[in-house]
């Protein structure tokens, strides 16, 4: 029997200090979202109260691009208990620091699926490539970037029971003082977590150092990854099947 798969294409541009983002989903359309305004401060320690945490993850997990259209839960089977990440071309140590930095912090989170890195592309779940955007396409013809101008798109290939793949791409012109926040900032899409305009969270469409802290995910995107990660949380669940555990984690 032939499942059919679909790929999702999401894309972040960032702007010197700042950043603007276009989601570009082939399903279930194209949109491009709004300019939000940022704060001045770092937000990864201000705690969100409950009602915000529910609103955020049903934002990231559960609306498209726009915000409008209801979608389901995409996510890796819960028993999928090593997600395996090939950093293909353009890593570098620093680079690869990162990575186990992100990697350490989302496995924190996810009791279910820890990520880990692998030297052999044919077994990986998650592949990173971080070259031009000509030399990325003619390598990964199936995940092809299609605006050069972003710092980075995430592909996210899934079938009717879970995500199977994804592949990050990153622009090897991203400013160094951002590289850490576009590469987290795309793993988590590859979470299967969409965007948001709240800025308490590193997948709002405008950031920079300043108001979010590349390092460490703020204490909103904690709670996000955790209700994502819940077993009960489950693929192509809507915000109706799984109300209760929002709130659960929400009122924590």
């Amino acid at each position: 029997m032939k499942i059919a798969l679909t790929v999702t294409a999401i894309s972040l541009v960032f702007l010197t200090i700042a950043c603007q983002t276009s989601e570009e989903n082939i399903t279930p359309a194209t949109n491009t979202t709004t300019n939000p305004t940022t704060p001045t401060t770092p937000s990864t320690t201000v705690n969100p109260s409950s009602q915000e945490i529910y609103d955020t993850f049903v934002r990231l997990a559960l609306k498209n691009s726009a915000g409008t259209a209801a979608m389901t839960i995409r996510k890796w089977l819960p028993t999928k208990t090593q997600i395996k990440v090939y950093w293909d071309g353009g890593r570098t140590t620093t680079l690869l620091s990162a990575l186990d930095k992100v990697m350490a912090d989302m496995n924190t989170l996810n009791k279910y699926n820890k990520m880990v890195r692998t030297e052999v592309v044919a077994e990986a779940d998650i592949i990173i490539n971080r070259v031009e955007a000509a030399t990325h396409n003619s390598k990964y013809a199936s995940f092809q970037v299609s605006n050069s101008s972003v710092q980075g798109t995430t592909f996210t290939q899934w079938s009717s029971d879970a995500i199977t793949k994804a592949v990050v791409w990153l622009s090897p012109s991203t400013p160094s003082n951002l590289q850490n926040g576009v590469l987290r900032h795309e793993l988590t899409h590859a979470l299967g977590i969409g965007h948001t305009e709240n800025t308490k969270s590193i997948m709002i469409p405008v950031m920079s150092s300043t108001t979010y802290d590349f390092n460490s995910f703020s204490i909103l995107d904690q709670r996000i990854i955790q209700i994502l990660s819940d077993n009960r949380v489950k693929q192509g669940n809507t915000e109706a099947n799984i109300s209760a555990v929002i709130k659960e984690y929400a009122a924590k």
